[in-house]
């Protein structure tokens, strides 16, 4: 009889995984809160056949994993479309992508600008990560880029991603974020951004129908909300349908729902697997050790575009969010009935934020958007959405290496994989393929 394995949660790592597992002669089930597969690449019908993420996503030319996922399951549906980034500041609009863009931005004096360049330059090529991940982020570009550098450019944009624990964040997450990301051998020019025709969810809807083909099973809309021992493997206590609507961790178990077996993987975040076990009491703390910053989102649907670039980052501590993302200037905009514009935050799970409904969202940050675009009208939005993701983006700290969790767990049988895991790197669908094939593995060799 092949050993039975539950995993838990169907995101892309999810997903990887329990392909992969298939292929090793595994029986694999997928138990999925949601009503779909996908997780934080989850997309939603803006016109029929029409589907958009609710969270923005795309691939840089150095996310292999993904790009070769695409490759084989989807071929020819990753397009590459030229991007173009700005920052929001002291009221306009500066572009800020290549060396000459850092050259003429005009909030910071040329000698400043050309000490940031070298600092830059200096950054990236670097490869002692670990040594960067004992210094705070902020710290250091204090004493490289001076005060000015950092109050004018990165303080705003840590404090927006990251709040109070802006300080800190290591060096070695900033450095991931240019090096591991983009590729050394990254041009300086315009840079180009992958995205599939008809989503993010397609290469999540083919590796859950190649599951399916390899004898895999997925429920959806079947939240787990206890793992327990029983005899030699497990019981997955799961809640009545319909509990996505509710806040997790708050259904109810339906003992008709019950699944059993072997092995248990949780691709959850560690919040959550924290609460669905029982675990040793030092290993809950290593768990409940992690936080994280909640991804707001309010998705814009336009009749015009709003911006003149793709991404804008905004470094103006009196703007009310983090960033734009105006997706319909990556993809062109023919595709869509429409324009679409994210306007994105990241705050703390709890803050009043995570709790305005779509309407009193966009009535909260209107005033900036007509800051910013002074020719933006209200009846320029045709319809919005507004979606929340609590535990969005994980919160590194000093030392973060010495917090990193291993695949397995205390109790045999049960392993984790998240996004916590794959630090340096910061969160996105090619790590998360790449997180999925490497906890595969290690459940291959220890039970196959």
């Amino acid at each position: 009889m092949p050993r039975r394995i539950a995993i838990v949660g169907a995101g892309v790592t999810g997903l990887v995984a329990g392909r992969e597992l298939a292929r090793r002669g595994f029986a694999v089930t997928l138990v999925e809160r949601w009503p779909d597969v996908a997780g934080q690449a989850s997309a939603f019908e803006v016109a029929p056949g029409v589907w958009l993420e609710r969270y923005y996503h795309h691939l840089f030319p150095s996310d292999r994993a993904m790009i070769e996922l695409h490759e084989e399951l989807l071929p020819g549906e990753l397009e590459w479309h030229p991007s173009s980034v700005g920052i929001f500041t002291r009221g306009r609009v500066y572009p800020f992508v290549t060396p000459r863009d850092l050259l003429t931005y005009a909030p910071l004096p040329l000698a400043d600008r050309v000490r940031l360049g070298f600092v830059v330059l200096r950054l990236v090529g670097r490869t002692d990560w670990e040594r960067m991940d004992d210094i705070g982020a902020l710290d250091w570009l204090r004493r490289t880029c001076g005060e000015r550098a950092v109050r004018l450019v990165w303080l705003p944009l840590l404090l927006g991603k990251f709040g109070d624990d802006a300080e800190r964040i290591p060096l070695a997450w900033l450095w991931s974020k240019f090096v591991l990301r983009r590729g050394k051998g990254a041009s300086a020019g315009r840079e180009r951004l992958g995205y599939p025709r008809g989503s993010f969810r397609a290469i999540c809807v083919a590796l859950a129908d190649d599951l399916r083909k390899r004898g895999g099973a997925i429920e959806l809309d079947r939240e787990v909300v206890a793992v327990r021992p029983e005899g030699d493997g497990f019981v997955l206590h799961c809640a009545a349908p319909g509990a996505y609507r509710r806040p997790l961790g708050s259904g109810e178990p339906d003992s008709g729902r019950d699944l059993r077996a072997d092995i248990v993987l949780l691709t959850t975040p560690t919040t959550s697997t924290a609460a669905v076990y029982e675990w040793p009491a030092e290993y809950r703390a290593r768990l409940e050790a992690w936080t994280y910053r909640a991804a707001v989102v309010l998705l814009l649907e336009m009749r015009r575009a709003y911006l003149d670039v793709y991404w804008m980052n905004v470094a103006d501590l009196d703007v009310p969010f983090l960033g734009m993302v105006e997706h319909t200037n990556l993809v062109p905009a023919d595709r869509y009935p429409a324009r679409y514009l994210y306007v994105s935050n990241y705050v703390a799970p709890d803050d009043p934020l995570t709790r305005l409904g779509p309407e009193a969202l966009l009535q909260h940050y209107l005033a900036a958007l007509k800051l910013m675009n002074p020719s933006f009208r209200p009846d320029d939005v045709l319809r919005y959405w507004a979606f929340r993701e609590d535990a969005a983006q994980p919160v590194p700290r000093v030392g973060n290496r010495q917090r990193l969790l291993s695949f397995e767990t205390p109790r045999p049988g049960v392993f984790v994989a998240n996004t916590t895991q794959i630090y340096p790197e910061d969160r996105g669908t090619n790590y998360s393929v790449r997180l999925g094939r490497d906890v595969a593995e290690v459940i291959a060799k220890r039970h196959g």
